[in-house]
């Protein structure tokens, strides 16, 4: 481990808050499609499976762009990538709401999403870096927090925007968070290697190669086919539930809102409870493989159990608290395989590039399902058996113990 890793590892708390409140922000703006996405259909006069192809491109779009983004996250610092991401993206979330028609707004929805997702290695990388070891789980389960808080505060923006406006007014909101990604390069331009990184810092010396090396390959492969399996499985429902709750629960676009948001708010503590378990009573692989498997189990139980709109708030909470809470502790696990030069393109490589691949792939098929045996049994066949296999694949990565310094937890040669 270098020394300016080693003494960022307990002096930049300030770098903690800025990943925490950039991952929060462009999760909300993201958010802002999911909650606008029956207008946008409604508008348009499109059908559910439209929906899937925008979704589709943007996620493909991203997948590449992580290739290039750990890369250059590893080569010049998080710092400026951060800022630039957060701010440009937000810009593009912003203009979905004044395109003029569905080619416009697909392809800013896409280039918005791509570099949306390029902060998640970014700040994973960040935050794992920049906390002491023992706090390390907890930190970056605190920071995984930021996704369900965006929907949460997206839907507080959205829900009375709904119900007064349109959806373009929800999208347009982002334009909000163009000066935030300002004063965030403006409080970082003196973090020492925050904004750069010598040229004879060894974490510039990595490369996409060696992620597939026969020290780190099984691990990579495994991290693949994990986090496919579970961005499918997360695509396949998490963009589509404001229409389930209104095609099959019968709400309002506004009380679908609020109750997805609000859902998700009470899911914070799922998180934030993945996070202290894998930190201090089990391992965090551990704790990933029951939180999935519990998720799963909460799904089918929200798809025919409740009868009430309190059932479906309590069941959706849950299935989001175990389903989406599991990544409290997912990235800190990957990112404690690789060595320094390797982190950030590893998170993007092997997390968020098949991360993205699954949300490419299922947003496709989840709509084809729903057309031929209604939303339930859609979410029940396909949405089911990706967490069973994600949980499955996660077995093959190691089982690291927590609390240990970034330099004793990289796979050796040994």
């Amino acid at each position: 481990m270098s020394n300016n890793t080693q003494t960022a590892t307990f002096s930049r708390p300030k770098i903690l808050i800025i990943c925490f409140i950039a991952w929060t922000l462009t999760n909300m703006d993201q958010a802002f499609f999911g909650y606008a996405l029956p207008g946008i259909l409604t508008e348009f006069d499109l059908p559910l499976q439209a929906a899937g192809t925008i979704l589709t491109i943007s996620f493909v779009l991203s997948a590449i762009l992580m290739l290039f983004v750990g890369a250059a996250a590893d080569r010049f610092g998080r710092g400026p990538l951060l800022c630039l991401l957060l701010g440009v993206s937000a810009l593009l979330v912003g203009l979905q709401g004044l395109a003029g028609g569905i080619v416009l707004l697909t392809l800013f929805r896409a280039m918005g999403f791509g570099l949306s997702n390029g902060l998640s290695p970014i700040t994973n990388a960040y935050v794992v870096e920049n906390v002491q070891p023992r706090l390390r789980g907890m930190a970056m389960g605190v920071l995984q927090c930021g996704y369900p808080l965006g929907w949460f505060l997206a839907s507080i923006i959205a829900a009375p925007l709904l119900t007064h406006y349109s959806w373009r007014e929800i999208c347009m909101a982002a334009f909000l968070v163009i000066p935030i990604a300002i004063l965030f390069w403006w409080m970082l331009r003196d973090e020492t290697g925050a904004l750069e990184m010598p040229e004879d810092n060894p974490m510039a010396k990595g490369s996409i190669g060696d992620l597939f090396s026969p020290k780190y390959r099984t691990y990579s492969i495994a991290s693949i086919i994990t986090y496919f399996a579970f961005g499918g499985a997360y695509a396949g429902t998490a963009f589509y539930f404001p229409s389930y709750f209104g095609e099959v629960r019968g709400y309002t676009p506004a009380e679908a809102t609020t109750l997805v948001g609000y859902s998700y708010g009470i899911a914070i503590v799922g998180y934030l409870a993945a996070a202290y378990i894998g930190d201090f009573i089990t391992s965090r692989r551990n704790v990933y493989v029951i939180w999935v498997l519990g998720g799963a189990l909460a799904l089918l139980g929200l798809m025919w159990i409740p009868d009430t709109r309190t059932e479906d708030l309590l069941m959706f909470a849950l299935m989001t608290a175990l389903f989406y809470g599991s990544i409290a502790v997912l990235p800190v696990l990957i990112a404690e395989i690789y060595e320094d030069k390797l982190r950030a393109s590893g998170l993007a490589v092997c997390a968020s590039a098949p991360l993205s691949l699954g949300f490419a792939v299922f947003p496709m098929i989840v709509p084809i399902f729903v057309k031929s045996m209604g939303w339930q049994m859609a979410f029940s066949v396909v949405v089911v058996p990706l967490l069973i296999i994600a949980a499955l694949a996660a077995m093959f990565l190691p089982n690291i113990k927590s609390g240990q310094e970034l330099a004793d937890t990289a796979v050796t040669d040994g």
